[in-house]
């Protein structure tokens, strides 16, 4: 079951695309169809920060992972990267209004992976802001990119339903499956399984030594917009166009709850530190927080 701790209806002026939850030091950021990008108390979700608010739509937010940087990624090509402590800009980019749709935070604090409308995913050295390398997925418009967390991996999902994962610069796999865009992937916390999250309405994991599919996630009833490992590795949450946020138990790959929180789509999910609480952002332009006080009862 859960608790809902907090909740801020008008968190932006228009749809929330993005949510993160950052580690050590314990704020929530989120990015708007408004251009904004916000950072919250998560205790009261009181407003802390605008760190940027001339954007136009913010498509992705990713903080480092000491928690004292986020970047963020915006309709008008805009790359930034903000100290969350001054909120001020320490980084920005301009990658041209194609080539920048989704953006994640390397573990290693050096770079960022970007993905293109052109199916591409390229990278950029966070000391100088000039790209280090552009890699072919062999799909179009790359939807969702994400590190694995000891950043020996990164992968990029794309609106053909294609997913490359990639090793020391180098194609490691496709991985399969999925017929329709995939929104969303996330890595678990050894690295060694994937999940992605498709408007085939199914969530996929594959484990990472040959990149086999090991597990089908479903249940809901729309597109699945995002997905998350908990920290222990033991559970997932994904958000739906369904408006529902369910938790999954990934040894027995079954729904053991359902959070009703948002009146339109769930666009993005996030847990804290702990995975004890879960923040989500929505179309009908709230921010919640809610606790997980037990992952056994659907």
């Amino acid at each position: 079951m859960h608790r809902q701790l907090s909740k801020k209806t008008d968190a932006h002026e228009d749809s929330v695309w993005t949510v993160d939850w950052t580690k050590g030091t314990n704020c929530i950021v989120t990015g708007g169809v408004d251009g904004k990008v916000k950072v919250w108390d998560p205790e009261d979700l009181k407003l802390k920060t605008v760190l940027h608010d001339d954007y136009l739509a913010v498509t992705s937010v990713s903080s480092s992972a000491d928690g004292k940087y986020v970047a963020s990624s915006s309709m008008d090509g805009n790359i930034c990267v903000f100290d969350i402590a001054t909120g001020k800009k320490v980084l920005s980019i301009s990658a041209g209004t194609v080539n920048v749709w989704t953006v994640a935070y390397s573990p290693l604090g050096d770079s960022l992976a970007t993905g293109t409308h052109a199916g591409n995913i390229n990278t950029w050295d966070l000391k100088t802001g000039k790209m280090i390398e552009s890699y072919q997925t062999g799909g179009n418009f790359t939807l969702s990119v994400t590190y694995s967390p000891d950043g020996s991996m990164f992968a990029g999902s794309t609106h053909d339903g294609v997913v490359s994962v990639f090793n020391a610069g180098k194609l490691l796999y496709k991985v399969s499956g999925h017929k329709e865009p995939v929104r969303s992937m996330d890595f678990s916390p050894d690295s060694g399984s994937l999940l992605t999250a498709s408007n085939d309405k199914h969530l996929r994991l594959f484990e990472m030594k040959k990149g086999q599919q090991v597990g089908l996630l479903s249940g809901h009833r729309s597109w699945v917009l995002d997905v998350a490992f908990n920290p222990a590795g033991s559970t997932c949450v994904s958000s739906s166009s369904d408006k529902k946020i369910r938790l999954w138990d990934l040894n027995t790959k079954e729904a053991i709850h359902t959070i009703d929180s948002h009146t339109d789509q769930v666009w993005s999910v996030a847990f804290d530190e702990s995975g004890k609480k879960l923040a989500s952002v929505s179309d009908d332009g709230s921010l919640v927080t809610n606790e997980i006080i037990a992952q056994s009862i659907k």
